[in-house]
């Protein structure tokens, strides 16, 4: 299930309930042709993935703030963060490469602590 957030401290609780499961924004506007056209696939893939991932809708005339801080300029943005660092990032109502970002970066086991050799 895709949420859709209201404000910054709307956004900071939902992204401290996603702990360390793989946080997708979806930055996006009302008037923007892409992001209604992506839309029913952000949808989708929220509900496949909803056990591993939280997909947070954002709209940039609602919350201009987020928008500016992380350095949105056009619709759909898709910025993936996990453990609270952005993994990744695309502009673009690119199907295709959601698909592959969220199958990656859900499916990954990111431990903070972990050593690797």
């Amino acid at each position: 299930m895709v949420y859709v957030v209201k404000n910054r401290q709307d956004f900071n609780m939902k992204m401290a309930e996603a702990g360390n499961k793989l946080v997708v924004l979806d930055f996006c506007a009302t008037w923007c042709g892409p992001c209604r056209i992506i839309s029913p696939k952000v949808e989708e893939l929220a509900g496949t993935y909803a056990a591993k991932a939280v997909v947070l809708k954002i709209n940039v005339d609602e919350c201009e703030e987020l928008a500016m801080e992380y350095n949105v300029t056009s619709m759909p943005t898709f910025i993936f963060i996990k453990n609270g660092i952005v993994v990744d990032s695309f502009v673009g109502g690119n199907a295709e490469k959601l698909v592959k970002n969220m199958a990656k970066y859900a499916e990954e086991v990111c431990e903070p602590n972990a050593v690797t050799q």
